[in-house]
């Protein structure tokens, strides 16, 4: 059988037959190095040849020191290197070293080179083995990939036979018209930087290719007098490495969902970041005492800081002596981080104790996925475990302390200002990959195993992840599935990517394979273990490990569960993870990543169904806890379920009981529970039906007769149908509040917060909160737009549609035609075209019928944003491909706005339309004129500019930034002012209407003031949590701010705050004011929308989102509301007086028709 990888390795001291070749006193002994070299750490096994014989007759030595070749000899190990006799095959791998004498002489008028062998004799037209045949040779061959290694004079003439249809590395010690030098009874120059290019040790990875090899010898001959030529392949050859290709043989280089760790075998295959890797060394180096890395789910940084990081630490190789530090074990908070750390300290104490140095050796400790400390654990675990991290930082001197975060909950950590202050800056981010970087993370790991990938696929492998951040667990994960598809054939092709479903789909598909093969009772119990594995978050879910004995209930046994988790676990499967413990009930569970929370259809489609019941269910469980930590008491009322969470638990039961979610001590809990309140109630009975039937309503009923005035009376009225609403009578608070509706109609005079309450109640009554005013859609609602003449919306979704409503919300028409999910939405000025922007790259233009006029193609990534200029003549796109197009209503390209180097995340237009600005994640600002000519950048910001504006007079831009600026800039470009005082990075920014005041909101917690000088007026403080919006009223003279601490606030010019809207239990997430500047609705993830008037008084609250609401607006008339949401609605609430009395009316008419009692009302309603 012959070797895949064999090698040829010649050595010529001697020339004897011709005195003009001096003998030389190295070339042999290169040779015998050269195959030690690769006998020791070649990729593959090595079978080698030498010439002259007896090389590998003793190991790897025994070239003797009269190295005599001849001619006849040489020509025919070459030919059977690359073209043997049959039966016998060529290598896979052919590789060929030669060392000796070379010339250039002229035969029959053509001038060759030669390699000059022992019986040379050029009187007689023996010069040695011709270049020219080598050549023809390799051209022949079968072998697919080619290594010639040529350390003689003249050597270079070899580049003029590069094998193009093959892999090859072809490298000579010299040019075709350049001899080269031996150093005197040691080695060729050319040999010496060979040998120490071929040794593992020398390359910080431990793997040598054809490219690094390349590399190494010319920096290592760049201050000699030669200089080798280096011919080498796209595609590289593996030629050494620490760790034989024997170990890989067989197994997959990529890692599917998991991390790579710190294992050699995961750091080789572990390829794409050694930008940022360097970057966290030399972080290292400055001794930096605590470092923060920052990235989105899916971007890698687990992978990084253990395989890129930790890896190249343990080496020793860039760091002198790190490989003798101590580095603790990688782990992360969960649900008790203080207890994690000590037992991590004290697993690393015994190592320690045995260094007479360990006081000053260095000490590394990584803590893995952060956010669990704001996701997993109470609020003064929280605490303590910062407290003990502050201090081993202040007490050891020797720490290094690396913390992984998800970057969404960087605000979290600013709550905690003395841990953030120990924190070393500038932060790490983890970007997502780059085309080359995404290239290395595909092939490098392919080159390692042998692994061929079809060029087609791999362009468009890099084309899917380029426009997809967050997706590196999907590529490795696909990869992974290319890999068991291909292994016999040893290749990836773009049809197999294409059947799997591409980057998205292979997940998808092999999960649902894996669910389906299960029967239905397993099905239940794996539904449940996904959404018990899943932290269901305000803005993003994130994973949530739980102990398996934890979950038993009536439902499902320990045994069941143990199952159905280890076929999850399997091999094969690979969805979930289970820990190694000896009883069952200890085996804590993991989602593999949290990219199945996030990408998998079916569990997304779950949490969308039972997100609320998850909410409930894990209140629920926290309550039984502290009752069972209490000692479950039978008795104690205040740690019982009563009242209205008793009722929320019963509720649970009747609809998700089925489920089997709830663990059974919760079902034990909520059991107790109910029988407490039974025994209550019994005994209460009598005295509770003393005070049942009409008390309320006669109480509200006689304040109403007390009340003298008209906006009293229809106070009570408003509110008499409030408590029959709220009493399931729908029929008679309608009437109530018609009653009342139809005062107000009569009464203009009564001011905004009755007037609002009024509104409410009858909308409410009218409508039962979301009957057919709620816009459903199939999907996320992402985007929603107000026509001009206010009698239209659209709402752009996931679903990849846009939908058109009247106020009504009667849908009128659905846009389709994209083939991804629709990021925004613009009407024209004149609210005759719609343009939608999305992530299939492409903008479309409608007109109100829902027809397609244009499809604006030109973009090569995701389009985020889109923008009517003032005069509707010209449409602005932004695009995740770092550029900005312009087009006109024809859908023609009329410029593209090139010089970003990272995404544009904004884009507007000056008020007269003449300028554009645009803001970027590459840290600057743009300004453009409608020719597409950069007007000016404006640099300065150090970090991704979130947002750009300008005033309303035009002449001043003002930019955000993650930088913790804002910065104030003229039309020139000229940076006017620096607005420094932000502690944290600054999300959002609003110019009051007069362009005399700017407001920035960061996450800080605070509202800044600031005047056109860059001078700060006020410090708004009060916030709790992060600032996530700010705006201006109408008059410029109040600021509504919106929180991550669930409230909004208002406040003056002054900084003074008027009033704290308290009642979301949620983040807020939107806030806006009213046209006429009298009435804030703020929206929240606690699911509902709130009015206020500018007293911070609350005055209604819209109830009938199922999640969070993210966005709230006002038609230009003020008379309707939209808000969309999380659970794919977008619901509009009508504040039309006249409107919801006519179709109160019309509702009752049939009633009133028959019912002439009712006076009032039949007035009300124009009955005679």
């Amino acid at each position: 059988m012959t070797p895949e990888w064999e090698a040829l390795i010649v050595g010529i001291n001697r020339y004897p037959e011709y005195t003009n070749f001096n003998d030389l006193t190295v070339a042999a002994k290169d040779g015998e190095n050269v195959a030690q070299r690769l006998e020791q750490y070649g990729y593959e096994p090595f079978r080698i040849q030498d010439l002259p014989l007896g090389l590998t007759q003793k190991g790897a030595g025994g070239v003797p020191n009269r190295g005599i070749v001849k001619l006849e000899e040489l020509r025919s190990a070459v030919a059977n290197l690359f073209n043997p006799p049959p039966p016998n095959q060529p290598p896979e791998t052919a590789l060929f070293f030669f060392s000796g004498h070379g010339c250039r002489q002229e035969v029959d008028g053509i001038e060759e080179v030669f390699l000059v062998t022992s019986d040379a004799f050029p009187d007689v037209g023996i010069y040695g083995y011709p270049l020219r045949e080598l050549g023809e040779q390799i051209a022949t061959s079968s072998v697919k990939k080619v290594v010639i290694w040529l350390d003689c004079c003249y050597s270079g003439e070899l580049l003029n036979f590069i094998p193009t249809k093959k892999i090859y590395c072809l490298i000579t010690a010299t040019r075709s018209y350049e001899p080269g030098v031996e150093i005197s009874h040691e080695q060729g120059v050319f040999t010496k930087a060979l040998l120490a290019g071929l040794n593992p040790e020398n390359h910080p990875d431990g793997i040598v290719n054809s490219h690094n090899l390349a590399e190494f010898i010319e920096q290592r001959m760049s201050m000699t007098s030669q200089r080798p030529l280096i011919a080498n392949s796209e595609q590289a050859i593996l030629l050494t490495t620490l760790f034989p290709k024997l170990s890989f043989q067989d197994k997959c280089p990529y890692r599917s969902l998991s991390y790579f760790t710190a294992k050699p075998e995961d750091a080789l295959v572990f390829h794409g970041r050694s930008k940022l890797t360097q970057q966290l060394i030399e972080r290292v180096k400055t001794k930096d005492r605590l470092l923060l890395v920052l990235g989105a789910s899916g971007s890698g940084k687990s992978s990084l800081v253990r395989a890129g990081l930790l890896y190249q630490l343990k080496l020793g190789q860039v760091i002198v002596g790190s490989d003798r530090w101590y580095y603790l074990e990688p782990f992360t908070p969960g649900e008790a981080p203080k207890q994690r750390l000590q037992e991590v300290l004290e697993n690393g104490e015994g190592e320690q104790k045995q260094s007479e140095n360990s006081s000053v050796t260095p000490v590394v400790i990584i803590i893995d996925q952060f956010e669990e400390c704001f996701t997993m654990s109470q609020p003064e675990q929280r605490q303590e475990f910062f407290n003990d991290l502050i201090e081993l930082i202040e007490k050891k001197d020797n720490l290094i302390v690396l913390i992984a975060m998800r970057s969404d909950f960087r605000g979290w950590l600013q709550e905690y200002p003395k841990l953030v202050e120990k924190i070393n800056r500038p932060l790490i981010n983890v970007e997502h990959l780059n085309r080359q970087e995404i290239e290395e993370a595909i092939a490098k790991p392919a080159e390692l195993v042998g692994l061929g990938i079809e060029g087609r696929l791999k362009q468009q492998l890099i084309n899917d992840v380029e426009d997809y951040p967050g997706s590196l667990p999907l590529l490795q994960y696909t990869l992974t599935e290319l890999w068991k598809q291909s292994r016999q054939q040893k290749f990836l092709y773009l049809e197999t990517y294409q059947q799997l479903g591409g980057i998205e789909g292979t997940l998808e598909k092999r999960a649902n394979q894996v669910f389906d093969s299960l029967s239905p009772e397993a099905q239940n119990v794996a539904r449940r273990l996904f959404l018990e594995l899943t932290q269901v978050g305000e803005t993003l879910d994130t994973r949530r490990r739980v102990r398996l004995g934890e979950l038993v209930n009536s439902h499902h046994s320990l045994e069941l569960l143990d199952a159905v988790s280890q076929k999850l676990a399997s091999s094969d499967n690979r969805l979930i993870t289970r820990s190694n413990q000896e009883n069952s009930e200890d085996v804590v569970l993991d989602v593999v990543h949290e990219a199945l929370i996030g990408h998998w259809g079916k569990l997304v489609e779950w949490k969308q169904t039972y997100t609320e019941a998850m909410v409930v269910e894990r209140k629920l469980e926290a309550a039984a806890l502290e009752w069972q930590q209490k000692g479950k008491k039978r008795d104690d009322v205040g740690l019982l379920l009563q009242g209205a969470r008793l009722v929320e638990a019963q509720e649970y039961l009747n609809e998700y009981g089925e489920l089997g979610m709830l663990n059974g001590l919760a079902e034990e809990y909520i059991q107790v529970s109910s029988q407490k309140h039974k025994q209550i109630t019994r005994n209460r009975r009598l005295v509770a039906g003393a005070f049942t039937g009409g008390w309320v309503l006669a109480a509200v009923i006689s304040t109403a007769f007390w009340l003298q005035s008209l906006e009293s009376e229809i106070k009570v009225l408003s509110q008499l149908s409030e408590t029959l609403f709220v009493s399931k009578q729908p029929f008679d608070a309608l009437k109530e509040s018609l009653k009342a509706g139809g005062k107000l109609k009569k009464a203009n005079w009564v001011k905004g917060d009755t007037r609002i309450k009024v509104i409410a109640k009858l909308q409410q009554s009218l409508y039962g909160v979301k009957e057919f005013n709620s816009l459903d859609g199939r999907d996320w609602v992402t985007s929603v737009a107000f026509s001009p003449d206010a009698q239209t919306i659209a709402s752009a979704s996931f679903d990849n549609t846009v939908k058109l409503w009247n106020l009504q919300g009667k849908p009128l028409h659905t846009l389709k035609g994209h083939s991804a999910p629709v990021w925004s939405v613009a009407f024209s000025p004149d609210g005759q075209t719609i343009a939608t922007a999305s992530s299939d790259k492409t903008v479309k233009l409608w007109n109100l019928q829902g027809k397609p006029l244009q499809t604006l193609k030109g973009h090569r990534a995701a389009v985020i944003s889109v923008a009517f200029s003032r005069d509707g003549q010209t449409i602005a796109t932004a695009s995740n491909d770092k550029t900005v197009k312009l087009w006109n209503l024809e859908g023609k390209v009329l410029e593209t706005l090139t010089g970003h180097s990272h995404w544009v995340s904004s884009v507007a237009f000056s008020y007269d339309g003449q300028t554009i600005a645009t803001a970027s994640k590459d840290k600057t600002v743009k300004l453009w004129n409608l020719e597409g000519k950069v007007l000016e950048t404006l640099t300065g910001h150090s970090d991704w500019v979130r947002s750009v504006a300008f005033s309303y007079d035009g002449q001043t831009i003002v930019s955000a930034s993650f930088d913790n600026t804002v910065k104030l800039w003229n039309l020139q470009g000229k940076e006017l002012h620096t607005l420094t005082g932000h502690r944290a990075l600054v999300y959002s920014v609003a110019f009051s209407y007069d362009g005399q005041t700017i407001a920035s909101a960061s996450y800080d917690n605070t509202v800044k003031l600031w005047n056109l000088q860059g001078k700060e007026l006020h410090t708004l403080t009060g916030h709790s949590g992060a600032v996530l919006s700010v705006a201006f009223s109408d008059d410029g003279q109040t600021i509504a701010s919106g929180s991550g601490d669930n409230t909004v606030k208002l406040w003056n010019l002054e900084g003074k705050p008027l009033d704290t809207l308290t009642g979301h239990s949620a983040d807020v997430t939107n806030v806006t004011l009213s046209p006429d500047g009298q009435t804030i609705a703020s929206a929240s993830n606690d699911n509902m929308v709130k009015l206020w008037n500018l007293e911070g008084k609350l005055l209604h609250t819209l109830t009938g989102h199922s999640a969070p609401v993210n966005s709230v607006a006002f038609s230009p008339d003020g008379k309707t509301i939209a808000s969309a949401s999380s659970d794919n609605t977008v619901i509009l609430w009508n504040f039309d007086l006249d409107d919801l009395v006519a179709k109160s009316c019309n509702w009752l008419h049939d009633y009133l028709v028959t019912h002439k009692d009712e006076e009032e009302l039949r007035e009300i309603c124009g009955i005679k």
